[in-house]
């Protein structure tokens, strides 16, 4: 082989390595293996009472999911690196990487086309705030009425009651609002100070917002409307870690730890009551 050939083949081989030096990496990340590796677990959160609830002084979390995650960790001999997010970036921060799963989180249709739930641990609706002293609403007895022209709905970007009006609402005034981490439901002010009519959010932030603020009525406090199923969710492909979520949350669930987390803070929700019978009954 002439000199000019071994050239011409050590550059071609020097292109290829570029080329794949620089090429997306398509690997998988197995998480399981990383946890066991590293005894860490990133889980992404949106502060929502009562499942994750933030101290505004400390910054330390508590609230039903976090116990889970925490339970989860201490089986295994990990610890938890909690990662705040947005309901607007909360799937981007999934799938980029920023974290191993998010905790407490609603499976919707737009959510999963992207990410994947486990099974559902609870189930929770939506409701509508409204100012207390606003007659114009004191009869409503469906969600559907606050859908007129006539009236502002504020939402906040990528929570269950933007998607909900996103899906059901045709004739309102929808204002949809960024909200920041560590303010996740400062986009209900926009009722109370007459900016917007109504404010769609889910039944618990509702209830939440509603507590600190006696200006405003949480409409559907007691018949929550559009109920979605609550879960823990992780990358699409990452079907080993979500079949050892579940596994371990179906023997919470069985032992009992999952509802005494939740009363603990108590959580107001809604789940499907099921019963062990003995074979032969």
């Amino acid at each position: 082989m002439t000199v000019a050939a071994i050239a011409i083949v050590i550059a071609v081989v020097s292109m290829a390595k570029v080329q794949k030096a620089n090429a997306p990496q398509s690997a998988k990340v197995d998480t399981l293996d990383k946890i066991k590796k590293t005894g860490e677990i990133k889980a992404c959160y949106v502060p929502f009472a009562t499942s994750i609830i933030k101290d505004p002084k400390t910054g330390e979390l508590s609230g039903h999911s976090v116990d889970t995650v925490k339970y989860i960790a201490d089986q295994i001999n990990a610890k938890v690196d909690f990662v705040e997010s947005t309901w607007g970036n909360l799937v981007a921060d999934l799938t980029s990487g920023k974290c191993d799963m998010t905790l407490y989180y609603f499976n919707l249709v737009p959510r999963s086309y992207q990410i994947v739930f486990t099974e559902p641990t609870n189930f929770e609706g939506n409701t509508a705030i409204i100012r207390a002293n606003d007659s114009r609403f004191a009869n409503v007895k469906d969600v559907m009425e606050f859908d007129k022209s006539e009236y502002t709905v504020v939402v906040a970007n990528g929570e269950s009651g933007d998607i909900f009006v996103k899906d059901n609402f045709k004739n309102a005034k929808i204002d949809v609002i960024d909200v920041e981490a560590g303010d996740i439901l400062g986009f209900l002010s926009a009722v109370s100070t007459k900016r917007a009519d109504v404010g769609i959010i889910s039944s618990m932030g509702g209830a939440d917002f509603a507590k600190e603020h006696p200006e405003v009525r949480d409409v559907f406090a007691k018949d929550p409307f559009s109920l979605n199923p609550a879960a823990y969710a992780v990358r699409q492909d990452d079907l080993k870690f979500l079949n050892f979520l579940n596994n371990v949350l179906s023997m919470m669930e069985v032992k009992g730890l999952t509802r005494q987390f939740e009363k603990k803070y108590d959580a107001e929700i809604i789940y499907k009551k099921e019963q062990f019978v003995p074979s032969g009954q």
